[in-house]
């Protein structure tokens, strides 16, 4: 029941007010719980009635008293690397392409924490920035802070946290970065220079200033934020953030926070430790990797499979005896788990018609149900290899491999990764260890043969090529032998021939 102080129609007054300022947008069924925070901040303001309450909240005067009662309504529960998914992605994909791409330019980077509360996520990203980049001293490096609350701005600029903060951090991390001062501890001066702490409204202020001369930023994190808005609110910062993103650069939101409607008008990047938002603009280009690949000059990590030669060969020889772990074909695992068999043909329907944003979300929801679904998860890795997105589909491949290491798929993939890159050894690697797998894996012989043709040992490239000939001579010329791509007996004889003419 309302408090007499203060009524329905008052609370319907005062929630339509904070959303025109805030973009913060509380449903009915939550006045019951922020009820007495609106009194006691009623109360704290020392006017007579609510309607004097409102004025005074509308004022320059109320200014600070509406920032108080916001930061009362939202829960404020951070951590040092919170989410870890989104951390490792950082560490491992995201900030070391913005720091390749930034080493030979302007050696600048600006990335803008908003909604930043005490303080704990910008540091945590300076730390991880002090880690990745020799010699950070000789890059501009600003990471913006920012926060519609001026009392949690004041402590994230003292930078002392007590244990809590810390939770799940490891202790060389506590150790190195932070002073203990009895039961706080203090972040080193030397992370504090990077990070700017400034107020600001998303939804009603101008984007802070990045620090660059073009006022664009790499990389934007604005998490768990806009959980408290409504959808047009979340589209109109989308589209705020899009603007002052540097093409190529990056979004990252809360995991509860995805839509593909709300962020239109950025393209998703799906990997295996989150999906984010990329701006059009300087992505890896749409190279698609196949059967034909030819060497390209593009950047990158080396991607090695995770399964060392020697464990790998042990790993096979004692396939029969691993538990639920068995060389299944694409087309086996297909007859599996009858649970997920709707989805995945939805799915594989929307990949061959080359609606592949679709395809995806058909492929994470059947992971939502079953994360060791092994074909979901090589199939992301298929789709981001060919659409050229090579560190998603690293990503993706190595998952695979972990799910199940006698797979033969994830070894394809890497392989014709390795070999768009033109690392020709790491390819002859990969393949051999699918050819390992399934002896019968005629696609394997054909990618071999290929290799050994880049490599101008012909002898050995037509050794394979022949064994090709010979696995499909009993076969019709239309039996489908790679179903992804509905490779068909025929189709690959002729480009065999096409190789051995062309070489």
């Amino acid at each position: 029941m309302l408090n007499k102080i203060i009524t329905k129609d008052n609370l319907l007054s005062l929630r339509d007010f904070i959303q025109e300022r805030t973009g913060l947008f509380f449903p009915e069924s939550k006045f019951f719980s922020i009820e007495k925070l609106i009194i006691s901040n009623f109360l704290d303001s020392k006017n007579i009635d609510f309607g004097a309450y409102m004025l005074y909240l509308r004022s320059k005067r109320g200014e600070g008293h509406l920032r108080k009662l916001t930061s009362l309504l939202i829960t404020r529960e951070t951590f040092f690397f919170r989410e870890k998914p989104h951390f490792d992605l950082l560490k491992k994909c995201i900030l070391p392409e913005l720091i390749s791409r930034e080493a030979t330019t302007s050696r600048t980077l600006s990335i803008w924490s908003a909604g930043c509360s005490t303080g704990e996520e910008p540091y945590s990203i300076a730390i991880l920035l002090k880690k990745l980049i020799p010699q950070i001293e000789t890059w501009k490096v600003f990471i913006i802070a920012s926060d519609i609350d001026e009392n949690v701005l004041q402590r994230a600029m003292k930078g002392e946290y007590k244990k809590w903060s810390f939770r799940g951090v490891d202790t060389d991390i506590i150790n190195n970065c932070f002073i203990k001062k009895g039961d706080k501890y203090k972040i080193k001066e030397e992370y504090k220079p990077f990070v700017k702490f400034v107020g600001n409204n998303l939804i009603s202020d101008y984007p802070p200033d990045s620090g660059k001369e073009n006022r664009k930023f790499d990389l934007i994190m604005c998490r768990n934020v806009t959980i408290y808005f409504e959808k047009e609110t979340t589209i109109r910062l989308a589209n705020k953030f899009h603007n002052v993103l540097e093409p190529g650069g990056y979004l990252i939101v809360g995991h509860a926070e995805h839509s593909s409607e709300n962020y239109a008008l950025f393209k998703p990047r799906v990997f295996p430790q989150a999906i984010v938002y990329q701006k059009n603009g300087k992505e890896v280009p749409d190279n698609r990797i196949s059967l034909v690949s030819k060497p390209l000059s593009l950047g990158g990590g080396k991607g090695k499979s995770s399964v060392k030669k020697d464990d790998f060969i042990k790993l096979v020889k004692e396939k029969n005896g691993l538990s639920g772990q068995k060389n299944l074909s694409f087309n086996e695992h297909r007859k599996i788990n009858s649970e997920e068999t709707e989805l995945f043909s939805e799915a594989i329907r929307y990949y061959n018609e080359k609606k592949y944003e679709q395809a995806i979300e058909y492929f994470l929801r059947i992971l939502d149900i079953n994360s060791s679904n092994i074909r979901a998860s090589w199939m992301l890795s298929y789709i981001a290899a060919n659409r050229g997105y090579f560190e998603e589909a690293l990503a993706w491949a190595e998952r695979s491999i972990k799910i199940n290491p006698l797979y033969k798929e994830p070894y394809y993939t890497l392989s014709l990764i390795h070999l768009a890159k033109g690392e020709l050894n790491e390819a002859e690697s990969d393949i051999k260890k699918a050819i390992y797998i399934d002896q019968n894996f005629i696609i394997g012989y054909f990618v071999l043969g290929n290799i050994y043709m880049l490599k101008r040992l012909r002898t050995q490239a037509e050794k394979y090529y022949n064994i090709v000939r010979d696995m499909l001579g009993s076969k019709k010329a239309d039996e489908i032998i790679f179903q992804p791509e509905d490779l068909t007996v025929g189709a690959l004889l002729g480009l065999v021939e096409l190789r051995v003419r062309t070489a």
